[in-house]
């Protein structure tokens, strides 16, 4: 195992690594999280790369809690990913990387593996080591300050191999420097900045999987048939149908505590779009279709190119720009002609309401 991971860490820094380094993307299979730099004020952001010079360290805390670190040393830095902040008390997640021992470890940003055996000059391929793409394992199940994995077998061996639960890193290095007075001949050359794109990549459990996978979803399933016919949608005139992700939102519309659910409906006789509302799995109401209180304009629900449910208290989409909600009772469904018009529908006093938010005209 830890050979064939070692072939795919070299295939990946080798003709697949520049492809690799531009994307960080996360799937319904894998999280992803790209490592950010520092605008003027000190504050992470996309826009800039990360870097580090001299004894100074980089330290980036991902939303579940891990840190990502490049640590200074005698000869350059190291890439290492803590389970959680207490640093000097966490186990490393990158300890699995291979090799072990002998070959210079991807982890290591060390000066000397830019240099020739003697330090004259550049590498010339007399020094077996990592160049500026590296690649590493993630393994979220490690144990102990040490990062080792704990044998099923009590008297065994720790085990040392990573396995299919473990994520990859990469790092490409963009820029770096060598301090002057390591690049004497016979000297081991330190890097003393490094300037770099990076990203962590590592599979999700099976049930968020599941999740994202069937959010990620046009097609209904049975068992939504099933719940939308139970809370009184008449499956012989209207079709489950969805235009946009995802194809049914669920949230407490109403403000009594239980579970709403919208999905998006078109009826058979003409083609019109609705949406079916189904509070707590017994009350039906089709927006589009049935009266409301509000000024919706006719036909919007055909129109609409994208939804969003605003749970009370939440934050907006990124860019809705700034509308006040109503106020409502409980969560409030956005309805959306994409940077044309916007249209609030909500539950308010007993019943449903609708207003339109902004709408720019369109030449």
């Amino acid at each position: 195992m830890c050979r064939l991971l070692l072939l795919v860490l070299t295939i990946s820094m080798g003709s697949l690594g520049s492809a690799w380094a531009q994307s960080c993307d996360p799937t319904p299979e894998r999280h992803a999280v790209r490592i950010e730099g520092r605008d003027s004020e000190g504050k992470l952001s996309p826009a800039y790369l990360p870097y580090v010079a001299g004894d100074e360290a980089l330290f980036q805390q991902l939303d579940n809690g891990w840190v990502f670190a490049v640590m200074p040393v005698e000869e350059g830095y190291v890439i290492r990913l803590f389970e959680n902040a207490q640093i000097g008390m966490a186990t490393d997640l990158t300890s699995l990387t291979p090799p072990h021992s002998g070959v210079p470890n991807p982890r290591d940003l060390f000066g000397w593996h830019f240099r020739n055996a003697d330090n004259t000059g550049p590498n010339d391929g007399s020094v077996n080591a990592p160049q500026e793409m590296r690649a590493f394992v993630i393994s979220p199940t490690l144990v102990g300050t040490g990062g080792y994995k704990p044998s099923p077998d009590p008297s065994g061996p720790r085990l040392m191999e990573p396995g299919p639960d473990d994520g990859i890193g990469w790092l490409k290095i963009i820029d770096y420097g060598l301090s002057g007075h390591s690049l004497a001949k016979g000297q081991r050359a330190r890097m003393n900045y490094v300037k770099f794109e990076a990203c962590l990549s590592w599979p999700r459990g099976n049930d968020e999987r599941d999740k994202l996978l069937d959010e990620a979803s046009f097609e209904f399933l049975d068992e939504d048939r099933e719940a939308f016919g139970g809370c009184g949608l008449d499956l012989g005139a209207f079709d489950l149908e969805a235009r946009y992700l995802p194809r049914k939102l669920g949230g407490d519309i109403d403000g009594d505590d239980a579970l709403d659910e919208v999905a998006q409906v078109k009826r058979k006789s003409d083609g019109k779009r609705a949406l079916a509302l189904c509070r707590a799995g017994t009350w039906m109401s089709l927006i589009g279709i049935d009266k409301v209180e509000g000024d919706m304009p006719s036909g919007y629900v055909d129109q609409t190119e994208a939804w969003h449910l605003i749970a009370p208290g939440e934050g907006l989409p990124m860019g809705l720009g700034e509308v006040s909600l109503p106020e409502s009772d409980g969560a409030v469904l956005l309805l959306e002609r994409i940077e044309k018009q916007l249209v609030a529908v909500y539950w308010k006093d007993g019943a449903l309401h609708t207003d339109e938010l902004y709408h720019i005209v369109e030449p």
